[in-house]
């Protein structure tokens, strides 16, 4: 990401008419450094907004308002299925194709309740007019096949191919993607709330998809619903970037060529307002054996403000963050201090992603039989916030933490254009002002002068939109250890009704249907169809690598890093201390520690006082771990990190509470130390079914190498049964864990072993220095430091079982790391088996949400990774037959070429400034220097197919039978698996109490 301090001067004025194009508005914002044009297309009524600004990541959206029907996920299956094909550009898929062979820097396509975005970025002019094109073209004219919707929403199959007398079963990419997203409580909690506060409008339908109602969904319907709201007079077309307006409007005036204005209604009914409360009972699956006690979720809701009302939407928001936004916010505390259960509900905060805005709160690991007490204790926690009066240090603290939010520049999965596009579309989906949100400073200032005059402002909004507002849900979600079993047993019967009511004809049609959707499947696009597709080329490709500006000095014995970047008056510090010298029965206490000592009391303030003077002076202080290996030889480096973020203005108080928290952490407070032990384990729980690939890829790598050992151990299944015992007997013995801490915190928190990261310009660099050289001198040294005895790592095959409709299957193999001969051919094989066989066989073929294969030198594994997979056995199959493939060097020069694209694609992604510097810094541990980076690019840029055949064939020779297998799935299914599996699963409950 690259910005100035400017705004461009704007091209023209409002009331322009611009070729097909009104020009309704011109205004700079140069708190965003935007100048933003608002037109309309005059032909076809297409809504375009411009946000014209310095950074060269370039993004496109052209977004629909797509209100549900029905819970089928007709808008969430048109989603996938546009993006496989169209008129001008007849592939199979062009998604998977554009991902493959461009420099992309994001390209996805998101579905929303209400409506459905379509977004691309890059950071070069030719390929973002190419991708934004394709796009364009596919959503306007898409193909739309019978076989793609067979494929990606759902079609009916035989357990055995070409065997009628087999079970009769459902496949489809959504369908079993929503087999999985209805399988997280977290998901279904969202899901529960949404439906019962909006009962009277489309918010009351699953736009995703229920799994019961998808097979329900005709082909006929899907294809008229993209008839009836995939139109450009029904479009918004969001654009941010350097590219010049007066570029971008001839292109889209050819890409709306051919278009007229047709009556689209989309509009998003209001719900009508309630009259009295309401109450709403729904359960979420467990295992088996899993204890129900103190497992209910509950969680309270209000329909609040018109999403268009900026003015009360902003307040709202505010309010929420007073009332919960930090460890001070008295609701919040009430809730947690009350023990009616273990923490917050997820699905705690401000929402504004649908028409009317809503809030929700709540607490989990509670009883069932505690709901009516919880929604008591809210309302009266409220009153007595609105008699008593909110604490203006909490107010401060949210402004403050609002305007720094719209201060950051953030860009971490999901480019920044993608930030400001989400603020854009909450008023402008409703045909509100789509520019009300984005002027955080301004509307801060604004709010800060309301409050001036009337001091009970924030009193007021809690009365009239809390607790005069009988628009409010009681929402209770209890543990359910026969959901899924339930589940499928209605399934089961669903098809044994369906099979006895098909004649043999039509269960041979089934079949046939089924084997011809696999031969579509398996056809590869003709030459002609390819060509159709704008290229990049190998040739056309930056040759240099980007450098991120460091400079290292010394203060003391202690190395600091200094990144002079643009970061909008914003200060980034990181202390690394490193953690190679832990014992290994401290280790796994670690991630405990740093949520510890960032949520306590410090220099003799309770948690409390801390978190609001933590919101008033800084953006935030969080920890982390991190280990990798060294390029030099110099063995695994494992560091804790402690990140502080602050506004120019703050830098000297901000650095004052990080030093209290590191000398002066208070941990007397055993209650307060036993809710953040429950919090974590909470929050890393809910974790695993929406990332179940991630924690199947650490327990398979964790064998295999140190770095990989740790990524387990602190952030995977061996955290949470730590976690969990801890948990369980923090009230009995809470000395156990906090001698622990204790001791880890005196053996971390050393001067040896520090590196100090800093990150501003030149001004913020400056007050950093002073600050830090402060800081420094309040940490002590501790040169001795035990003897560590490694651990010892075993390869063991594992299924974890877990309360899933589908699984996520991971192979691991140890592999080279950074420095190796390899290491440019295994970074290039990952994307060719990525976006080529895993893809098609896992993906498109097995019906899995995704298939991928990883390789991360920095820990020294390559591994095969499957998401919401309804398969276990046939994609190990799949890894193996990948294996097999590579040793053949079955790769043609083709798809040669778009894995060497997409290497570099991703070596090239863009990073905020924090994200440059803490790479920066990891760099540094790695030994990764600048001259290395170059060579490896070169390498990549210069690799033939034969050189990748060879380097890969000879990896995978060595490896092919030391891979380790893990397995999150249902019980059954891997069950299944290991009847047929040579080296079984072990076979293991996610945690043991």
């Amino acid at each position: 990401m690259t910005a100035t301090y400017s705004c461009p001067a704007p091209l023209w004025s409002a009331g322009s008419t611009i070729g097909e194009f009104c020009l309704l508005r011109v205004e700079m914002i140069p708190e965003m450094r935007v100048t933003a044009y608002e037109l309309e297309h005059k032909r076809t009524g297409a809504k375009i907004l411009h946000l014209h600004c310095h950074d060269r990541e370039n993004l496109f959206a052209i977004g629909f308002r797509t209100p549900p029907g029905d819970s089928t996920g007709l808008p969430h299956i048109l989603e996938h299925s546009v993006l496989a094909g169209s008129v001008h550009y007849p592939v199979k898929d062009a998604f998977n194709e554009l991902h493959r062979s461009t420099l992309q820097t994001f390209i996805n396509a998101f579905t929303y309740p209400d409506k459905t975005i379509y977004p691309v970025a890059s950071q070069v002019k030719a390929d973002f007019y190419n991708l934004a094109r394709v796009y364009t073209d596919l959503v306007l004219r898409p193909r739309l096949l019978p076989e793609t919707f067979c494929q990606e929403g759902h079609h009916r199959e035989f357990t055995v191919s070409g065997d009628a007398e087999s079970a009769l079963t459902i496949s489809g990419i959504v369908y079993n993607e929503m087999k999985g997203a209805y399988s997280s409580p977290d998901n279904l909690m969202f899901k529960a709330l949404q439906e019962n506060l909006f009962p009277d409008t489309a918010y009351r339908f699953d736009s995703g998809g229920a799994p019961e109602v998808i097979p329900s969904l005709t082909y006929q319907d899907f294809v008229a619903f993209h008839r009836t709201y995939y139109s450009p007079s029904n479009a918004r077309i969001f654009l941010y970037g350097d590219i010049s307006p007066a570029e971008h409007l001839p292109f889209l005036q050819e890409m709306l060529a051919g278009s007229d204005r047709v009556t689209v209604d989309s509009s998003i009914a209001s719900q009508e307002r309630w009259t009295a409360p309401r109450s709403v009972r729904s359960d979420y699956p467990i295992g088996k054996d899993e204890d129900p006690k103190r497992r209910t979720i509950v969680n309270v809701a209000w329909m609040l403000a018109d999403n268009t009302d900026e003015q009360t939407s902003l307040l709202l928001q505010i309010t929420a963050g007073i009332l919960v936004g930090s460890a001070a916010g008295p609701l919040r505390k009430a809730l947690i201090d009350s023990r009616l259960g273990e923490d917050l509900s997820p699905v705690t905060g401000f929402e504004r992603d649908y028409r009317q805005t809503v809030f929700a709160i709540g607490l989990r690991g509670t009883d069932e039989e505690k709901a009516q007490e919880i929604e008591s204790l809210i309302l009266r926690t409220l009153e007595d916030v609105a008699a008593k009066g909110v604490d203006p240090e909490l107010i401060e603290g949210t402004l403050h933490q609002i305007e720094f939010g719209g201060k950051e520049m953030i860009r971490s999965n999901y480019p920044y254009g993608i930030v400001l596009m989400g603020w854009v579309y909450h008023t402008w989906l409703y045909d509100g002002d789509p520019l009300s949100g984005l002027n955080f400073p301004a509307m801060i200032a604004g709010i800060r002068r309301r409050w001036q005059e009337n001091p009970r402002l924030f009193e007021e909004l809690i009365q009239t939109w809390f607790l005069r507002n009988p628009h409010r849900l009681l929402c209770t979600m209890t543990p359910n250890s026969s959901f899924l079993d339930e589940r499928e047993h209605r399934f089961q019967e669903q098809m044994a009704e369906l099979r006895a009511g098909l004649t043999s004809e039509e269960l041979g049609k089934i079949d046939a249907d089924a084997i011809a959707l696999k031969a579509f499947q398996a056809e590869i696009d003709t030459p002609d169809a390819l060509a159709s597709l704008p290229k990049l080329h190998i040739a056309d490709i930056e040759k240099r690598a980007e450098t991120i500006p460091t400079v290292e000095t010394m203060r003391g014995n202690v190395p600091v890093l200094c990144h002079d970047i643009f970061t909008n008056g914003i200060a980034y510090l990181d202390l690394a201390f490193d953690i190679s010298h832990i014992p290994e029965d401290l280790q796994p206490c670690l991630p405990l520690l740093g949520k510890y000592m960032t949520n306590m009391g410090a220099a003799g303030l309770d948690y409390e006082a801390m978190a609001k003077r933590t919101a008033l002076k800084t953006g935030g202080i969080t920890c982390s771990l991190a280990a990798g290996t060294n390029i030099q030889g110099n063995g695994p480096w494992q560091k804790v990190i402690f990140r502080l973020k602050s506004l120019y203005r703050n830098i000297p108080d901000a650095v004052q509470i990080l030093g209290d928290i590191l000398t002066e952490g208070d941990m007397t407070d055993l209650k307060r130390l036993e809710d953040l032990t429950a919090e974590k384990r909470n929050r890393l729980h809910a974790s695993i079914i929406p990332s179940g690939h991630l924690f199947a890829r650490r327990l398979a790598a964790s064998s295999l190498s140190l770095p990989a050992y740790r990524d387990e151990q602190w952030h995977g299944k061996s955290q949470l049964q730590v976690l969990s015992d801890v948990a369980l007997q923090f009230p009995q013995s809470p000395d156990d864990t906090l001698n622990k801490i204790i001791q880890l915190k005196r053996l971390v928190l050393r001067k040896e072993g520090l590196t100090v990261n800093l990150t501003a310009d030149t001004d913020g660099l400056a007050a950093l220095s002073g600050s830090v050289d402060h800081l420094l001198g309040r940490l002590n040294s501790l040169p001795a430091v035990p003897e560590v005895v490694p651990p010892l790592l075993t390869a063991r095959n594992r299924g974890v079982t877990i309360p899933a409709q589908v699984s996520y299957v991971a192979e691991a193999f140890a592999a080279p790391t950074y420095g190796d001969s390899a290491t440019a051919s295994l970074l290039v094989l990952t994307k060719a088996l990525s976006n080529g066989y895993l893809y098609k066989t896992i993906r498109v073929q097995g019906g899995a949400y995704g298939g991928m294969s990883v390789y991360d030198p920095g820990d020294g594994v390559f591994a095969f990774l499957s998401y919401r997979d309804p398969h276990v056995l046939r994609t190990l199959r799949t890894y193996r037959d990948a294996v097999a493939l590579v040793c053949r060097g079955d790769m043609d020069q083709e798809a040669f070429e778009k894995a060497v694209i997409g290497t570099i694609g991703a070596l090239d992604r863009p990073m905020d400034p924090y994200g440059k510097a803490s790479v920066a810094m990891t760099r540094h541990f790695a030994g990764l220097t600048d001259d290395y980076r170059q060579a490896l690019r070169e390498e990549i840029l210069t690799m033939t197919v034969e050189k990748l055949r060879t380097t890969a064939g000879r990896f995978f020779e060595a490896v092919q039978d030391q891979g380790v297998i893990a397995v999150y799935g249902g019980e059954e299914k891997i069950r299944q698996a290991n009847e047929q599996l040579g080296n079984k699963l072990e076979i293991e409950a996610l945690t043991t109490l």
